[in-house]
């Protein structure tokens, strides 16, 4: 399909993508606030565990909301555990980072939670779910 065919597409993933992206937020958030603020468990700590249950939840909406992605193959699983791994990583290391630099729970937090959903959405739709109905085959290519 042309360039014409793929904005609408992607508009649609996009959005999509950001409504499943507040759900994973509201666990991710619920879980974190809950082991960091109530159980007083470290922050880096917290942030694996939340963003762990986001992950979760993200995989089943995503793969079958937002990308369609048909027939189950593993190596969606592999390569959504690796984009998503990349970005807790980078989530806990900035979640540390600056709570040692003296910045508001909430603040760092926000600014995590962009950062890897931006990351999120390449990954997954040029890499993940590349195969996925709906996407350009012009632009992507099946493993």
């Amino acid at each position: 399909m042309g360039r014409m065919h793929e904005s609408p597409r992607l508009s649609r993933q996009v959005l999509v993508f950001a409504a499943v992206g507040v759900l994973n937020t509201a666990v991710d958030t619920g879980v974190f606030f809950a082991l960091a603020a109530l159980c007083h468990v470290a922050s880096a700590v917290a942030q694996v565990v939340s963003y762990a249950c986001g992950m979760v939840n993200s995989f089943a909406w995503n793969r079958g909301v937002t990308f369609r992605a048909g027939a189950f193959r593993w190596g969606e699983v592999a390569r959504f555990a690796l984009v998503n791994g990349v970005s807790l990583v980078a989530s806990a290391v900035c979640m540390g980072l600056l709570s040692r630099a003296g910045w508001p729970l909430v603040a760092a937090k926000a600014v995590v939670t962009m950062g890897t959903w931006s990351l999120n959405f390449v990954g997954s739709k040029w890499w993940v779910w590349r195969h996925a109905r709906g996407q350009s085959s012009g632009s992507v290519r099946s493993v």
